[in-house]
């Protein structure tokens, strides 16, 4: 007990100490999660602003996330009792109190000092599952006991749990050493990120990558080149990171590793979806890297639709997932309408809590607020009904 109040001040502390910057919006009138991105954008620093916002190419991949759950109507159906509304799902085995979790997001150490601890207690203190990045800004370790932290400070037992997003790297003997210590650790599930074999062209990093450079006294010709002076974070993978060699067939050695749940993150056609059934996953999450992977990528609905027409029985055989896109409860419960086990989250929790810590990462959650469509019991039951209704069946 003594070292999770240490923890969390000092936590408090670090918050105080690297910055007096407070966004000009109050937190009061953040009402949807799009109204957290203009504070965030106050706060952070240009390159961080820049690495989270950006997207392949000329943003046609992240436009048509956000665009297309604009596409999809509700039929509500009326007299049907609502009074009960119970928003509980199972993802993995594991009970999540709302449909939806945080998505894997990589450094966001720069987003706030808090980092990757402070999301995985705020997550646990809603009850949400956390997916955490390869990329993080502590040590994989020191989450986890962030979340076993803050169980202990709650009066009763949160069913949050974290889940481990895994970047292949070329050399085996360290993909093996990090899935043990991820084993060790006690995360509950592996994610293994299947599309990202080479980092996406984002242009708004080639931009600020050119300008660093010129501003370094480098000649024009050379910051439009792909040289050494161009920085890592944000624009080049370090060497080794990513495999640009992965295959189906690299399965069976992590499957020998690792004997807990296994879902493959970034699938975007059917065709996928069917081979990943033969290789006996638990689960695959839809998705194009939140549209900064590949220029006129589908998003996750789109590959949604296109398994419920072509491949229905996916949605029986495995737990499949979505992200991309999703900004409040109604593309939520769309997706669940769809087929869909839950939804992930990522941009709204990265500008929540960089521009309001902890109290942000809770706005963001709570059920009469940001996702006040889905999980606001005194405004829209006709659609909750939905819901109840996807649960009774």
């Amino acid at each position: 007990m003594v070292d999770s109040i240490l923890q969390l001040f000092l936590i408090h502390l670090a918050t105080m100490m690297t910055s007096t910057k407070k966004p000009s919006t109050n937190l009061a009138l953040c009402v949807t999660t799009n109204d957290f991105e203009a504070p965030a954008k106050e706060i952070l620093s240009e390159k961080s602003w820049v690495y989270v916002s950006s997207s392949a190419a000329s943003g046609l991949s992240l436009k048509t996330n956000l665009d297309d759950w604009s596409r999809i109507n509700f039929r509500p159906r009326i007299m049907r009792s609502v009074s009960l509304i119970d928003t509980r799902c199972s993802i993995l085995g594991q009970t999540s109190q709302f449909p939806f979790f945080v998505s894997a997001m990589g450094t966001l150490g720069n987003a706030h000092p808090g980092a990757e601890p402070l999301l995985a207690r705020g997550s646990t203190r809603k009850g949400l599952h956390m997916v955490v990045s390869t990329a993080t800004s502590k040590p994989l370790e020191d989450i986890m006991n962030a979340h076993q932290d803050e169980q202990n400070l709650l009066k009763s037992p949160s069913p949050s749990k974290l889940a481990f997003q895994l970047y292949v790297p070329v050399d085996r003997s360290k993909a093996l050493s990090l899935i043990r210590r991820v084993k060790a650790a006690g995360y509950q599930s592996l994610w293994i990120t299947v599309d990202t074999s080479v980092l996406g062209k984002r242009t708004a990093d080639r931009y600020l990558q050119a300008q660093e450079t010129l501003d370094q006294g480098v000649k024009a010709r050379e910051a439009a080149a792909e040289n050494e002076y161009s920085p890592a974070f944000g624009g080049r993978p370090v060497p080794g990171y990513l495999d640009p060699g992965l295959s189906w067939e690299d399965l069976a050695w992590i499957k020998q590793e690792w004997d807990g749940p296994i879902v493959l993150k970034g699938l975007q056609t059917v065709e996928d979806v069917k081979i990943a059934v033969e290789y006996g996953v638990q689960g695959v999450l839809l998705s194009n890297h939140g549209g900064r992977q590949i220029h006129s990528a589908p998003s996750a609905l789109m590959t949604l639709l296109e398994i419920r027409s072509y491949y229905p029985e996916a949605l029986e055989k495995l737990e499949i997932y979505v992200d991309g896109g999703l900004r409040d409860g109604a593309d939520v419960l769309k997706a669940l309408c769809l087929g869909a086990t839950a939804v992930g989250v990522g941009r709204p929790y990265y500008y929540a809590m960089a521009a309001y810590g902890m109290e942000g990462i809770e706005k963001c959650t709570d059920g009469k607020r940001c996702f006040q469509i889905l999980f606001d019991k005194e405004a829209n039951k006709s659609l909750q009904c939905w819901l109840k209704r996807l649960k009774s069946q």
